[in-house]
């Protein structure tokens, strides 16, 4: 933590900003609070960050209290006492981060996560402040946040083996006869005594001869059959907080030709980007090489993204898609994920790497390709 807020304090003196400002608003996508004051919040939240290091943060609880019962390096830790959906209360969050603001003063204030900052608050920070510059700084910010140190990466190589062991686990789940849901349910159980936290939102199943579509567990609804392809996407936080990722195929019983053809290319695939993957390279390029692979191959181009970053968001910078201008840099960690079609089949191998200068090397270690159980 030390060494994030003496980061940001350097960001901020080099481009004169006085304050900094974010916002988390579920605990999936939340990196940039968590980032400064490792806390994974449920209600909204907001963050403030001035150039001498002190911290703020603006959340619900009771009025006089505080916004969470636990601290790390907060300055103010101030509760209000409503939720976001009440309309009427759209300026309370803002009121206390002005109050705090004025204090010291502030000539420039830079915003993190504009996508992420509500229209309530934004507006009435920025009445609260007449003549004060804002700037969105969240394109360079993000460097900060994508490059992991080396105890990050330990505890995301920790995150990497939880995923590892849950994905050797899930045969002696699965078996003909079973609902999707009730072995979607044993996976969520695993993933909390292993020791994920309660984010477990990207647990998808699907069950069919030939894999495509998943589901949340709302959706899990259909019988696992002889011959059919059960198709997972494990993706959960340690109780640290870190995120990975792992995309597998299990077969129960013979699997179809076409699984095994779209497996193996989606390893083949895999392992190109990866080796593409090398400080200076933007994330848009890793994009259009993976397009450019799967049409010389015969397969159907990507139409989302290939990969991304991940940490204690389950989706970080940068993104292989056809708009991030991210450079990539050596310790960011990575998500690839392309996804292969063919012949009515659809498979997706996902994995956890980081980026050397020869390229991202694999921290996953579970076998890619089709488990037959």
């Amino acid at each position: 933590m030390e060494r994030r807020w003496q980061l940001a304090k350097e960001f901020m003196k080099e481009r004169g900003l006085d304050y900094l400002v974010t916002q988390a608003n579920e605990g999936v996508l939340c990196q940039y609070v968590r980032w400064f004051a490792e806390v994974r919040s449920l209600h909204y939240t907001y963050l403030l960050f001035d150039k001498d290091g002190a911290m703020t943060m603006i959340s619900h609880g009771g009025t006089g209290g505080k916004a969470i019962p636990w601290e790390v390096g907060l300055t103010n830790n101030i509760a209000i006492p409503v939720f976001n959906n009440a309309c009427y209360a759209d300026s309370f969050a803002a009121e206390k981060a002005v109050e705090v603001i004025q204090k010291k003063g502030c000539r420039k204030l830079g915003l993190i996560g504009m996508n992420l900052i509500t229209a309530g608050f934004y507006n009435n920070l920025l009445e609260g402040l007449p003549g004060t510059e804002t700037v969105d700084v969240t394109d360079e910010f993000d460097y900060l946040v994508a490059v992991k140190s080396a105890e990050e990466l330990g505890f995301l190589q920790d995150a990497c083996d939880l995923h590892d062991a849950a994905a050797y686990a899930i045969p002696s789940l699965v078996y003909a006869g079973r609902m999707e849901r009730e072995f979607g349910a044993d996976l969520y159980r695993l993933a909390l005594l292993m020791g994920a936290d309660e984010y477990l939102s990207n647990l998808f199943v699907g069950s069919s001869r030939l894999a495509g579509p998943m589901f949340a567990l709302h959706y899990q609804n259909k019988i696992i059959e002889a011959g059919d392809a059960l198709n997972v996407l494990f993706e959960v936080p340690t109780m640290v907080g870190y995120y990975a990722d792992l995309h597998r195929y299990f077969n129960v019983g013979a699997p179809a030709p076409e699984m095994l053809e779209v497996a193996a290319a989606g390893i083949e695939l895999q392992d190109y980007l990866a080796k593409l993957c090398q400080p200076g390279v933007r994330g848009k390029e890793v994009f259009a090489a993976c397009n450019d692979w799967l049409t010389r191959n015969g397969f159907d181009p990507e139409v989302r993204l290939c990969g991304h970053g991940q940490g204690y968001g389950l989706v970080e910078r940068p993104y292989f898609d056809a708009f991030d201008p991210m450079v990539l840099q050596e310790n960011m960690y990575l998500a690839i994920h392309p996804t292969v079609k063919a012949k009515g089949a659809s498979v997706q191998i996902g994995d956890n790497f980081v980026v050397t200068v020869d390229g991202a090397k694999r921290m996953t270690k579970h076998p890619r390709g089709l488990t037959i159980i």
